[in-house]
């Protein structure tokens, strides 16, 4: 290439990053236009408790000088995804926000064009110092497209009033022992967390594992709140569940224990979006930064938010703790792995249904 045209290109490029530059809006733009639009529809399973969505409407509208009236109903992500993808073809959307989702949520609205990433740190950074870590917190591949609102720490779960602390399994294999033989609660769910156990030991191991564990007969659930619940009211004494259904268990007087596994610390990200067509963007946008910064505290008052990010707090300490005495993370790395495990989710979803569960 000569330098004439070296020249130009590089002109080019800068136009452009120019441009992109300039079609940023501001802080100040951004909040006038959100005090214009109206009712925040919200689509996010946690925080789930109405006196949390009371408390985060009150301070939210305090903290920008707003009247905005939060819409919030607890709802998973996949189901929030169909209802964006169905109203995408008319071209109006009824949903601001969507979440907690996966990556693998994130991604099926992204693929279609209908989350895309917007300058978070560049309009809200000012305002909102520490938006940066939020931002970098998600998986690299999805970064400026969601924010990792909750983290979801999996490890084992048991009722107090059912097994003492002793009896209870120190490692995922531990879970083989013939002993827990229908005792066990899972998620029917592709027995999430546990495939995430595959991005460390490999696909083949895992459902080799997988194979094992269901010759134990385990008692499955619709999701693991629903594992919670189980042992919540005795229907079974040993299950996996979250770290922030045990602390919410544990505020609510109900006999559940928690602690993490010694070999594997399961993961999944929480992450919350804003589709395309939300209806009122500005406030979405504005909300979402604000919820990922100094919301989550708030929130926090009320029930569980726990954020590996979150350096210092009791979730990143108890974990760090765990990898310190060799315990491996197990979380999804990137999109192209989670990608990868589609067959693994086929032939546990096959596994699943062959053995009556």
């Amino acid at each position: 290439m000569n330098r004439l045209a070296i020249a130009i290109a590089a002109a080019v490029c800068f136009s452009c990053v120019a441009e992109t530059r300039a079609q940023a809006p501001d802080f100040q733009t951004v909040l006038n236009a959100a005090k214009r639009e109206g009712t925040l529809v919200v689509r996010i399973t946690n925080p789930s408790l109405p006196q949390t969505h009371k408390a985060l409407e009150e301070a939210f509208n305090k903290r920008f000088g707003l009247t905005a009236k939060l819409e919030w109903t607890p709802q998973g992500a996949p189901q929030t995804n169909t209802r964006v993808i169905a109203e995408a073809g008319s071209g109006r959307g009824s949903v601001d926000i969507v979440g907690l989702g996966s990556a693998e949520d994130v991604e099926a609205l992204r693929s279609r064009g209908l989350v895309k990433t917007y300058p978070w740190v560049e309009v809200f950074g000012k305002e909102l110092p520490g938006l940066d870590a939020a931002v970098n917190g998600v998986m690299p591949d999805l970064r400026g497209t969601s924010f990792d609102l909750l983290d979801a720490v999996y490890g084992v779960g048991w009722n107090s009033t059912m097994l003492k602390d002793e009896e209870v399994p120190r490692k995922t294999t531990d879970l083989l022992d013939p002993k827990w033989k229908g005792k066990l609660s899972l998620n029917a769910f592709f027995l999430n967390p546990l495939p995430t156990v595959a991005y460390v030991i490999g696909q083949p191991a895992l459902m080799d594992y997988a194979r094992k564990l269901m010759e134990n007969r385990p008692i499955m659930q619709k999701g693991s709140p629903v594992v919670m619940q189980a042992l919540s009211v005795g229907q079974a004494p040993l299950g996996i569940i979250t770290y922030h259904g045990a602390q919410r268990a544990l505020q609510q007087g109900q006999p559940v224990k928690f602690r993490l596994f010694d070999d594997y610390v399961m993961v999944y990200e929480g992450l919350v979006y804003i589709p395309e067509n939300a209806p009122n963007p500005n406030l979405a946008r504005l909300f979402l930064a604000w919820l990922a910064t100094e919301g989550t505290s708030v929130a926090a008052q009320f029930e569980a938010m726990p954020r590996l990010s979150d350096k210092g707090s009791d979730v990143a300490r108890v974990v760090q703790q765990a990898l310190d005495k060799g315990a491996k993370l197990a979380a999804p790395p990137s999109l192209a792995e989670v990608a990868a495990q589609a067959k693994l989710r086929e032939d546990l979803t096959k596994l699943i249904t062959s053995t009556g569960n």
